[in-house]
């Protein structure tokens, strides 16, 4: 409950309803494996001896197994009332978020356009622009949970449907069919700048209280008028150095002169090596983190695929430090890997109704979820791509996940306590795509 209103999470139900298929699925299995004991050599022997007592023991194990009671017809239920959770939740999630509102705004300005534009054909058109491009926000964030079959089924480039049908990562663009490695291969060959940051945030000395206040530092960066990141050196109370690196999101979709742009974003959604990467490399360096350090990476959107990319660059991870954890915040990474070897953990928390989760095409996987890599997906639309991407909207909903009995978020929680106290320093970088002169 929220005050007068009742909050239907649809991400549990249908982690709940995924968790009911694999029961079924093991029931099934169970109850097929029981009834092939009704075969057994062991009671066709003893029926030549006790044929009553044999038949009795057959029909109690297919009863056991096969019968209207059974193992079987328990699976099977369990799979019925999983369909119809998961057919219920799209039911009702379809209808929640449709956005009525701006539909019925436009609407209504069809409706009256011949009376209004006689009367003011100007202020007409502001305003039936201004309705359209209202609804053309919110449409993005409805259509975002089915973003993965509509491009399978509608993508102009049958190569691009064949990765997204095939589920692996995108090779080309959705439209040209073009090598995605060919459309950013500019990005690549900047070798990054870094130098100390006039900016110094409240926090500097402080550690953060939880994951939702390192994404808060992360929104804090993003707030300012310029490229940052930053590294805090946090020394716990064992004596031990460890580090946090804070990872901003795109700051422009035209290019600019720091990595932080539409070009950078899509060269680490393509590859590792990007001019954003080698900011963070000369970051550490610039901030004396010790070889082989143990760091946790936090970052939103590109921030997180950047986060993602070091972690599974065996060179950075596993060479340069030792990444303990990847925090990513509404960031596609869903298709990358951390280095072969290391024991890197990655959280990953996503909006279901944020477009940019969606870009690599690859879905959120609900079951079958690890500590090593646990995605945590919820579903709030804004009615506009920039509210509903936006790094606060992630730090609010980690917040209410403060007391999740979630036994996997719990363990999560739990390896970032050194994190979360001790003495810190904190050193925050400008960024850009050349070194300065």
């Amino acid at each position: 409950m929220s005050g007068s209103h009742i909050v239907v999470d649809y991400e549990e139900l249908q982690r709940m309803s995924a968790v009911w298929a694999e029961a079924a699925h093991t029931m099934a299995r169970l109850g097929l494996g029981v009834a092939e004991l009704a075969a057994s050599h062991e009671l066709v022997v003893n029926a030549v001896f006790d044929p009553v007592g044999a038949s009795r023991a057959e029909a109690a194990i297919l009863a056991a197994a096969v019968g209207p009671a059974g193992l079987v017809a328990l699976g099977a239920r369990m799979a019925t009332d999983s369909l119809l959770l998961t057919a219920l939740v799209e039911k009702e999630r379809l209808v929640d978020n449709f956005p009525l509102r701006q539909l019925m705004d436009v609407e209504k300005w069809c409706a009256m356009l011949p009376v209004t534009f006689a009367i003011d054909p100007r202020r007409t058109m502001v305003d039936g622009g201004r309705r359209f491009a209202a609804l053309g926000d919110a449409l993005p964030g409805y259509l975002s949970p089915f973003a993965e079959p509509l491009l399978a089924a509608f993508a102009p480039s049958p190569v691009f449907r064949r990765d997204v049908a095939l589920g692996r990562p995108v090779s080309v663009d959705p439209v040209l069919g073009l090598p995605m490695r060919s459309l950013v291969a500019s990005s690549d060959a900047h070798p990054g700048g870094v130098s100390i940051s006039r900016y110094s945030p409240d926090w500097t000395d402080k550690p953060p209280a939880s994951m939702a206040e390192m994404l808060d530092r992360v929104a804090d960066l993003e707030n300012f008028d310029g490229a940052l990141i930053a590294v805090q050196r946090i020394v716990g109370s064992d004596g031990v150095a460890r580090f946090l690196v804070v990872l901003p999101g795109l700051r422009h979709f035209a290019p600019s002169r720091d990595p932080q742009d539409l070009l950078g974003a899509a060269a680490a959604e393509a590859g590792t090596a990007t001019g954003y990467t080698r900011c963070v490399r000369l970051a550490l360096d610039a901030a004396r983190v010790p070889s082989g350090a143990e760091v946790v990476l936090t970052g939103h959107s590109q921030g997180g695929i950047v986060a993602m990319d070091l972690a599974g660059d065996p060179s950075f991870n596993g060479g340069r430090v030792r990444v303990a954890q990847v925090i990513a915040a509404g960031s596609p990474i869903s298709s990358k890997a951390v280095a072969p070897g290391t024991p890197t953990r990655v959280f990953n928390v996503e909006s279901v109704n944020d477009i940019v989760t969606h870009l690599d095409v690859v879905e959120s996987p609900t079951a079958h979820q690890s500590v090593e890599k646990l995605t945590y997906r919820f579903a709030i639309d804004e009615h506009d791509p920039g509210r509903t991407h936006d790094v606060s909207l992630y730090s609010r909903q980690l917040r209410r996940l403060a007391d999740s009995p979630n036994p996997l978020l719990s363990r999560v929680n739990a390896d970032l306590q050194p994190y979360l106290s001790g003495s810190v320093t904190t050193t925050v970088f400008d960024v850009r795509d050349e070194p300065a002169p």
